[in-house]
């Protein structure tokens, strides 16, 4: 006869399941109960403890210096002081309207501000109206001042008649000549041609100043730094 058709033998088979089970719920109960414990004796541990006296340090925090204030409507000494800063102070002094111009005389253009230095500036510095107009003169970094007044604005033709040219670059020669005559140039010092002309000064000029402008006006020249014959 098969186990199974046996009536106790599938009374003892369901017995033994039957106790099994009770076994195995009898230890997970214990776990828990055990897990349960162990939690509640650390909080009462937590709530025993003293607490800290001392005072609780903060993590540092880092704090950036604030740049000092520049006073409004006060226009700083610019003088010596390369062109980007200069241009970059009295803007940040509320003054919007700052030129530049070569104080050589020779009317060079300054793209890039970094290259040169301030000479003189107009006005002086000191509390000033913010909307007032501020002009600096300037020369190149490896260039002195100019160590006394040279003519830096553009001449012009008044009344037909030629302004002076002597002393200036041919550049600026040809901007006060623009719309009224040509310029043809000759070396004084030999037969150079003459290519970069804010480099070239005007010894000589026909026709003169004061007489009645003629097309073309001749002009004779020389570099910068050469004396005129």
């Amino acid at each position: 006869m098969k186990w199974w058709r046996n009536p106790r033998q599938r009374l003892g088979l369901i017995c033994a399941v039957a106790a099994a089970l009770v076994i195995v719920g009898l230890i997970s109960r214990d776990r828990k109960d055990d897990t349960r414990s162990t939690a509640a004796d650390g909080a009462r541990v937590a709530a025993t403890a003293p607490a800290p006296t001392g005072p609780v340090s903060a993590a540092p925090q880092t704090r950036r210096a604030k740049p000092a204030p520049v006073p409004k409507n006060v226009l700083p000494d610019l003088v010596g002081v390369d062109l980007q800063q200069a241009w970059d102070g009295a803007r940040r002094a509320g003054y919007r309207s700052v030129t530049s111009h070569d104080a050589s005389g020779r009317g060079r253009r300054q793209f890039v501000f970094s290259n040169w230095h301030v000479c003189d500036q107009t006005p002086e510095s000191g509390p000033l109206a913010k909307e007032l107009p501020v002009d600096l003169g300037v020369v190149r970094h490896d260039e002195k001042c100019p160590a006394g007044a040279v003519p830096t604005r553009v001449p012009k033709v008044v009344d037909g008649r030629m302004p002076g040219l002597v002393g200036r670059s041919v550049t600026v020669v040809r901007r006060a000549l623009r719309g009224d005559a040509h310029v043809k140039t000759e070396d004084l010092g030999g037969s150079r041609l003459v290519l970069i002309e804010t480099h070239w000064m005007v010894c000589t000029q026909r026709p003169a100043e004061g007489q009645p402008v003629a097309d073309p006006v001749t002009v004779g020249v020389v570099k910068y730094g050469e004396r005129c014959p």
